[in-house]
């Protein structure tokens, strides 16, 4: 697991330490189809003891695989991804805040829900990706089309007369 000995940190207010885990997806227990499954996770940041909490805060930095939602083509991105949140000695119920028991603070969870947190609803292979011709398939980034620009609905042809 990825856990971190905070002796040293509590030792006074102000006191920083530092962290850094290689980890996998299938490590962390991250289920299902994700485009972090064949990529080294690498997680580095630090912890800074704030008296009352102890902060922990950092960046994620993985390679994913996705396919473009346009034109379906496989594409892989460096992603950088900062995480952060406060723990607490596990004393008293406070919603807002982690906890953590003895001297170590296990931030696989944080990790795994801000990795799936940064996955993107709609993966693009760049941002002027032309996607797919609806007509004929082809892929518009790499080859030209022979099929004109706007057919028309059969459904709908008699609406375009009216426009004339």
């Amino acid at each position: 697991m990825m856990k971190i000995n905070v002796l040293q940190a509590k030792k006074a207010i102000g006191n920083e330490q530092t962290f850094e885990f290689v980890t996998s997806a299938e490590e962390l227990a991250i289920e299902g189809e994700t485009p972090w499954k064949s990529s080294v996770i690498h997680v580095e940041g630090k912890l800074i003891n704030n008296g009352r909490v102890i902060a922990v805060e950092g960046m994620i930095s993985a390679n994913a695989q996705y396919q473009c939602s346009c034109c379906l083509e496989d594409f892989s991105a460096n992603m950088e991804i900062p995480f952060s949140d406060n723990y607490q000695q596990a004393i008293d119920d406070e919603a807002d805040l982690a906890c953590y028991t003895g001297d170590e603070i296990d931030i696989a969870d944080l990790v795994r829900e801000s990795l799936i947190l940064a996955e993107p609803l709609k993966s693009l292979c760049s941002e002027t990706c032309r996607g797919l011709c609806p007509h004929c398939g082809i892929n518009l980034n790499t080859a030209q089309c022979g099929c004109q620009g706007k057919l028309i609905d059969p459904r709908l042809a008699v609406l375009q007369k009216l426009l004339k």
